[in-house]
């Protein structure tokens, strides 16, 4: 595994309100001391980078920052520039360092946006996830549509290197429309990047309370199916390049610190409920997991003797399968060399897979065709003996 490559992910708790879809570990605002956050947040990149001296991590090169939430263009921009003026102390940046900010495209971030970039931050990641005010409204975002096509417009003024959500196969959505709306979209802005996600009900957040109840519908699986291929060869017909199942970008500007997870990397995770995951100097994967709550998190963090929620080592099977499983998402597919062992491998599933033409195996890759990214998790399924549905 590479030894020298890092990400680093900063975790910012607070949203102005929690929307129904969403599982991550946000919270509404609340006052807080930026000076506590910041000693925070710099006692625990001090931590990891004492843990990676340990582990015999030389030259290491940071290839990515990103802060994600929550809402982290909530934060103030001194208080973003202050962490990466720290970070830049302690790691050497690559030249070519992606340094992202989750956005909402709200003139409350638009009027910040400069000041991010004045900071440091070279890409925005936009939480678009709509494109009419319906689909908006029901998502439960606090942005309307005509909102975010003007701050779109005007931060890619600021901001060269955008990316997009866009969340679709709502119940509320009709086909024809979303495609039209979506043509539109991409004719009138230049984006870089956009990952657009069907609509997935998680446990815990109020849709799948809504679902259990009868109140919400989802749609069916030939329709996702068949929104998810429209979607698909809409951004192809706009030069996007589909890098992952549900990642696409114009040539070389694919997600830099996302695909440190599916390749299996290394990255550290800072701020509450962040996780780290790091090969140690005995090829071992090691995760670190942060206390969820903010309150606790901080408390943590300000102490000198730093206390997380949990430090394990993976499983060696787990670890496997899951380098497999997180590769197989990318359209390159996953370096067989990556696994010290395939016995795991359903050889004869492989065989009548790639008979199909299914997947394939190139240049000691095994890849999944594009046609059948929709079905990933079945085809993981299918070649894992004994697949680690967790």
């Amino acid at each position: 595994m590479s030894m020298n490559k890092l990400g680093i992910y900063i975790h910012w708790p607070y949203c102005i309100s929690k929307c129904p879809y969403c599982d991550f570990n946000s919270h509404k605002v609340q006052n807080y001391d930026p000076n506590e956050w910041l000693s925070a947040y710099e006692n625990q990149i001090k931590y990891f980078k004492e843990y990676l001296v340990s582990q015999n991590f030389k030259n290491i090169k940071l290839s990515s920052i990103f802060f994600g939430g929550g809402t982290p263009s909530l934060m103030p921009p001194k208080l973003v520039e202050k962490i990466l003026l720290f970070i830049n102390k302690l790691f050497n940046f690559d030249k070519n360092i992606e340094i992202t900010l989750e956005s909402n495209p709200t003139n409350l971030e638009l009027n910040k946006i400069s000041d991010f970039k004045s900071a440091g931050v070279n890409r925005v990641s936009l939480g678009v996830q709509g494109l009419n005010d319906r689909d908006l409204k029901y998502l439960g975002r606090l942005h309307n549509a005509s909102e975010t096509f003007v701050v779109l417009d005007l931060m890619q003024k600021i901001i060269d290197n955008i990316s997009v959500d866009l969340i679709y196969a709502l119940s509320c959505q009709n086909l024809e429309i979303w495609n039209h709306e979506l043509q539109t979209f991409l004719k009138n802005f230049s984006i870089k990047h956009l990952s657009a996600y069907q609509l997935v009900i998680e446990k815990g957040t109020k849709f799948y309370h809504l679902f259990n109840s009868g109140e919400l519908k989802t749609v069916s699986d030939n329709l996702y199916k068949e929104f998810y291929f429209s979607t698909k060869n809409i951004l192809k017909d706009n030069k996007f390049d589909q890098y992952e199942i549900s990642n696409f970008s114009k040539p070389n500007f694919f997600s830099k610190h996302n695909t440190i997870y599916w390749k299996s990397d290394n990255w550290i995770g800072v701020g509450p409920g962040a996780i780290s995951r790091i090969w140690n100097d005995k090829n071992e994967r090691i995760e670190f997991e942060n206390f969820k709550k903010p309150e606790t998190w901080l408390k943590n963090c300000l102490q000198k003797k730093i206390n997380l929620k949990k430090i394990l080592t993976i499983d060696f099977d787990v670890s496997e399968q899951e380098i497999l499983m997180m590769g197989l998402r990318l359209n390159e597919g996953v370096d067989l060399n990556k696994l010290q062992h395939t016995t795991f491998l359903n050889n004869d599933e492989v065989l009548h897979l790639q008979k199909k033409g299914i997947i394939n195996i190139k240049k000691n890759k095994l890849m999944i065709h594009q046609n059948y990214f929709n079905v990933h998790d079945y085809i993981v399924r299918k070649i894992i003996d004994s697949y680690l549905s967790s």
